[in-house]
């Protein structure tokens, strides 16, 4: 069969793999989930040809891998008989480690917990709708204690099992469990918990058949901890910084005008490899087009690519001519960070002077090994330009740190002119605060 990845080693710059072992998070559109629906089951180990891989962002990592698989209409799935069954992925936290603040709140985490405290259920309006709610503490093995809370159907499952536990203890896994920061009782001092995130997390209650869970209990003391019922504790959500340091101090000032689109002076520092710097499109509508693995992309021999035609799902072309197109990732700099700017192919060209064509030949095949640069690239490392990006929705909701670029101006003149109007600014704003005020918004005016 042909070569098998493993899910550490995947990357943007094709779509063509076939994938094994650890994790990454995985989306299927939602065109695609009818298809998927019936060989998509949690618990199943699965073989997976023709996916693309693009940027994780948000502040719901399953995962730590920079990237998550996105599914195709040509995504294949096959039965895996290399991985074993009994693959959980589990990867429970420590709970010092949540509540000392040292992980980060945007990756979702696992938990393991013997439930040592609950209160009743509450009904609480969330967004306009009655949602049922419960509030749990767990112990672990070092009898160190975490807050959780869980959120609808979760709710009835852990009330139904404190009901119903006899004399058994009651133990909690939580899968891909969101951390909360909490304004505590004292001034600048923040709690932390787990809850449920909404449409990802998994909540099973005294599991059977888990190894980790069955490891957990043999660990526990042997103290014949009693659980206890309690009344909710009233908690404040919190962002973990006050107002006025979040307003002034965290949080950069900009005008609207500057929300969406902006200039910078920047160097190019390198090109994103990961990424790939052209695709493959259909010469008539330029789109993308997308690889469809052959019938007998699993008989070949292990060294050998994955063989593919491609099809052009605008054109509905099974055979449609195609064209390679730039699609650089650029690190750029300057003196007070880094970023990524996306440049498209007409873009690209503006700044190349030279058709992606040209550099690729008349090719088939999509890019396969990505750290093989031309030399016009590599040349564009240290140079400086004016760009106009913009700045969307990925960006300042999903923390995404690729800009899409807009317009270049390479002119020397123009960029020199550009960097001494910007030396004057930091003047002014240095001499008063009446000054800052009047070029922050005469700033609004300026046509970019």
């Amino acid at each position: 069969m042909a070569a098998m990845n493993n899910i550490s080693e995947l990357k943007p710059f094709k779509s063509m793999w076939k994938v094994k072992g650890d994790k990454i998070h995985g989306t299927v559109k939602k065109d695609e989930v009818g298809q998927f629906t019936h060989v998509l089951q949690q618990g199943q180990t699965k073989v997976q040809i023709n996916f693309t891989v693009t940027h994780s962002s948000g502040s719901y990592w399953t995962t730590k891998h920079p990237y998550k698989v996105v599914f195709l209409p040509t995504t294949r799935v096959r039965i895996c008989e290399v991985l074993p069954y009994n693959m959980t992925g589990l990867e429970p936290v420590n709970y010092h480690a949540v509540l000392n603040g040292k992980l980060d709140p945007d990756f979702l985490v696992d938990v393991v917990g013997q439930v040592v405290e609950v209160s009743h259920i509450e009904v609480v309006s969330v967004n306009g709708k009655d949602t049922q709610k419960i509030s749990v503490e767990l112990c672990d093995t070092e009898d160190e204690r975490l807050p959780l809370v869980l959120w609808g159907k979760f709710a009835e499952d852990i009330s139904d099992a404190v009901q119903l536990r006899s004399e058994n203890i009651v133990i909690c896994v939580l899968r891909f469990g969101k951390i909360k920061v909490w304004k505590g009782n004292f001034v600048m001092f923040y709690e932390r918990s787990i809850s449920n995130a909404y449409n990802v997390s998994d909540v099973s209650v005294n599991p059977e058949n888990m190894a980790e869970v069955q490891a957990f209990i043999r660990l526990l003391p042997k103290d014949d901890l009693k659980l206890s019922i309690v009344d909710s504790k009233p908690l404040a959500l919190a962002n973990g910084v006050s107002k006025n340091d979040d307003f002034f101090v965290h949080t950069p000032r900009k005008t609207i005008a500057e929300v969406e689109k902006c200039i910078v002076m920047a160097t190019i520092a390198g090109i994103d490899s990961d990424m790939g710097w052209y695709y493959l499109s259909c010469k008539v509508c330029a789109k993308k087009v997308i690889t469809v693995p052959n019938d007998n992309c699993d008989d070949g021999d292990e060294h050998d690519v994955l063989a593919c035609n491609y099809y052009c799902p605008k054109c509905k072309n099974n055979s449609p001519k195609l064209l390679p197109r730039y699609k650089l990732h650029l690190v750029v700099l300057d003196n007070t960070n880094d970023c990524k700017f996306l440049f498209f192919d007409n873009l690209a060209l503006q700044l190349l002077h030279q058709p992606c064509i040209e550099l690729t030949g008349p090719i088939t095949d999509e890019i396969q090994d990505p750290d093989v640069l031309p030399p016009i690239l590599n040349d564009l490392k240290g140079k400086s330009f004016l760009f106009k990006i913009g700045i969307e929705k990925e960006n300042f909701i999903y923390k995404h740190d690729t800009f899409k670029f807009l317009k270049i101006i390479t002119n020397l003149g123009m960029i020199n002119e550009f960097e001494a109007a910007q030396s004057t600014t930091r003047n002014i704003h240095n001499r008063s605060p009446l000054s800052t005020i009047a070029v922050f918004f005469d700033a609004t005016n300026i046509p970019i």
